[in-house]
């Protein structure tokens, strides 16, 4: 088994042309998704080359079906370039620090080294845009500089004096690109981008990814018919705009309309990146509902990041309010009856303990009070079939259990349980405890064990998480132990004071 290995550092950077077009495993020119007897339309937008979710297909870029899939890229030629409305920041920091004509950065030498400090001292600053004074002159090549004009979202201009008046000349994408392809590798350093890993023209789009079907799933409504998903609608939107885009080019069209597309094109594209881009009208659907593109899956409270990774809705767990019992040991929790009925552990049939979990199915998911034995609420078979326990089906069901058997059992005193209080800013604000089952309808536990959870009884609420797996109750077991260990006074354990520094020396 290889040794593990310590990271050293994540590196982010941008995708260049090169590197979609090589991850892409599919060219897409279609704007439909499915033909007449619903399989998907071959270098449309549902190609089987970018993945599968219908039952019974097989992907064609790695010949695995549904649920095995990951789903591939594919990639849409753009017919002419259009701006990232992620990097307009940059682009306009960009245009004003570097020559027009010769593209380095606005600075002589000694300029550069005065505000960025030389190879041997990294401490030095990026350059800025108010380093570098406006329309100045190039050092490098002579050549007269223009005021630059940014206007939300993507529109970028150069203002030219012509015949004593201001004029303002439109810099197109291709236009803007170009010029950004001319800024030499060294000055990016000093600009504070790594050109090994982002060159500036790469956020100017040439080519644009198309993500997998598994990320943008079709689902059938009820009528039979298929509702596509909010990235598939502005991906068909962007297809069809190209598509006539190119046509008009072919087949020379006057300037006025190409420009006209160029601009339908880039606002296809600046909403499908991000539809809340200040001075851009989102895009919206038939009904009158903004489209949730890129950016809103990753953006606020319910996107990728705090909706799905740094807090999400889990099952078996309960949360209520907190309230102090002293009678309680420090590593107990009182929790109340209807929470111990509703929570499940579990616990697979064995000849050792079949006859204990025929009589907790015989009692059925019903507990009259604390002193009553434990029941179950589900009996799963081998097959994974779940049979749900009523008072119609207790016995039939308790006499059909064998070895190889789940029996999803309620809580009971003993169990143990992580209790967890949010913020959640160290470790100790997640410990293991063990279940007291009670009356009432508040979560129980000592006063003394408050220090670790920073928690008082002006209405705080807790977490409590029932672990599903062997491992997780092992793990959940040994944290306990220990915790009692140190606690208890026949180890000269402090109750009160400590808690925090014993509990961390142990799993530092």
């Amino acid at each position: 088994m290889p040794s593990p290995k310590r990271i050293g550092k994540i590196e982010f950077g941008l995708l260049s042309p090169k590197e979609i077009r090589e991850m892409s495993v599919r060219k897409i020119i279609w704007a439909d998704t499915y033909d007449d007897d619903g399989f998907p339309y071959p270098q449309g937008l549902m190609d089987l080359n970018l993945g599968v979710i219908d039952p019974g297909l097989r992907c064609k870029t790695c010949d695995q079906k549904a649920a095995d899939c990951p789903g591939h890229f594919g990639h849409i030629e753009l017919a002419k370039p259009v701006i990232h409305v992620g990097y307009t920041r940059l682009i306009r920091k960009l245009l004003r620090v570097t020559c027009r004509s010769c593209g380095r950065v606005l600075l002589s030498p000694d300029e550069v080294e005065k505000v960025v400090g030389t190879d041997e001292d990294q401490t030095g600053d990026q350059i800025s845009e108010k380093d570098v004074k406006k329309e100045r002159v190039c050092p490098h090549c002579g050549e007269q500089q223009l005021k630059i004009n940014f206007e939300k979202p993507t529109t970028f201009s150069e203002v030219m004096v012509e015949e004593g008046k201001k004029v303002e000349h439109k810099l197109t994408p291709a236009d803007i690109r170009a010029r950004l392809e001319k800024i030499p590798d060294e000055d990016l350093v000093s600009l504070g981008i790594n050109p090994k890993v982002a060159r500036p023209e790469w956020t100017i789009l040439t080519v644009l990814p198309v993500p997998p079907v598994t990320m943008r799933p079709s689902i059938i409504l009820e009528n039979g018919q298929r509702s596509e998903d909010d990235l598939t609608h502005k991906l068909v939107d962007i297809i069809r705009i190209n598509q006539r885009f190119k046509e008009n080019q072919d087949a020379g069209a006057p300037q006025l309309i190409i420009e006209d597309l160029w601009e339908l094109l880039q606002y296809h594209v600046t909403t499908y990146l991000d539809n809340e881009v200040a001075g851009c009208p989102p895009a919206r659907h038939r009904s009158g509902r903004p489209l949730k593109t890129l950016s809103q899956r990753l953006k606020g409270k319910d996107g990728r990041f705090r909706g799905s990774l740094s807090g999400k809705r889990v099952n078996f767990s309960s949360r209520t309010v907190i309230s102090p019992d002293p009678n309680l040991s420090v590593t107990e929790v009182g929790i109340p009856l209807a929470v111990a009925n509703e929570m499940t552990i579990p616990v697979r049939v064995t000849p050792y303990n079949i006859e204990e979990l025929k009589q907790i199915a015989r009692t059925g998911p019903l507990r009259p009070d604390v002193n009553s034995p434990c029941g179950a609420n589900y009996v799963i078979r081998p097959d994974n079939r779940r049979l749900r326990l009523g008072s119609d089906n207790l016995d039939t069901v308790a006499d059909m259990i064998e070895p190889g058997w789940t029996v999803e059992r309620h809580l009971r005193g003993g169990d143990i349980v992580l209790f967890n209080r949010q913020p959640s800013l160290h470790r100790m604000s997640i410990m293991a405890h063990r279940v007291k089952v009670m009356d009432g309808r508040t979560f129980r536990l000592n006063p003394a064990v408050c220090p670790p959870y920073n928690a008082d009884f002006d209405g705080d609420e807790m977490n409590l998480h029932v672990p599903q797996t062997e491992e997780a109750r092992a793990e959940a077991f040994i944290l306990c132990s220990v915790q009692e260990n140190i606690l208890s006074p026949r180890f000269g354990g402090p109750i009160i004071g400590g808690i925090h520094d014993h509990i961390s020396g142990i799993f530092m």
